[in-house]
């Protein structure tokens, strides 16, 4: 003969029932206190450096960019780059935060014809040097963007950078 679940919580005495409920509710406090504890633990480690800038993003109002000079400024800080150029598909800069924009809007469209278009055929490329890494890319037919940085640079974050530039130039030009 099999017995169901019914059937078995009705031969349950009073006190199996009383330990079963006060088991569940003592599992469940505990897991939650140490649940608790270990999100308040990694919140104390955290670095203060990355504190401070994830309150700084959470309390200020996010600023549309004006012109061109502050669309680079804060792709560069949104996207911790080290700098931003963004220039013509014949080599004359738009808007940089670098110190020789002219020198990255020149080689930006070459690097782009000569090893992104001939080589990879590709309207992206990333180079890795020795302290930073190159990324150019095609955002429209007429900009390319030249970012710089000291970490790895993806496809998805080139991706992210041409929508904003585009979605800049739909609303503001």
């Amino acid at each position: 003969m099999q017995f169901t679940f019914v059937q078995y919580l009705a031969q349950l005495t009073v006190f199996e029932v009383i330990a079963i409920v006060l088991g569940i509710l003592l599992g469940y406090y505990i897991t939650r206190i140490v649940v608790g504890r270990r999100s308040v633990e990694m919140v104390k480690y955290m670095p203060a450096k990355n504190t401070v800038r994830e309150e700084v993003i959470k309390h200020s109002p996010i600023k549309e960019p004006e012109d061109f000079n502050e669309l680079v400024k804060s792709i560069r800080d949104k996207f911790m780059l080290l700098d931003v150029t963004l220039a013509t598909s014949d080599g004359f800069p738009i808007a940089s935060t670098s110190d020789k924009p002219e020198d990255e809007s020149a080689i930006a469209p070459e690097i782009l014809r000569k090893i992104g278009k001939n080589i990879f055929n590709s309207k992206e490329v990333i180079l890795l040097g020795k302290d930073y890494k190159l990324g150019v890319f095609e955002i429209n037919p007429d900009v390319i963007g030249f970012i710089k940085a000291s970490r790895d640079i993806h496809f998805i974050e080139i991706d992210k950078i041409k929508n904003e530039v585009n979605r800049f130039l739909e609303v503001k030009v």
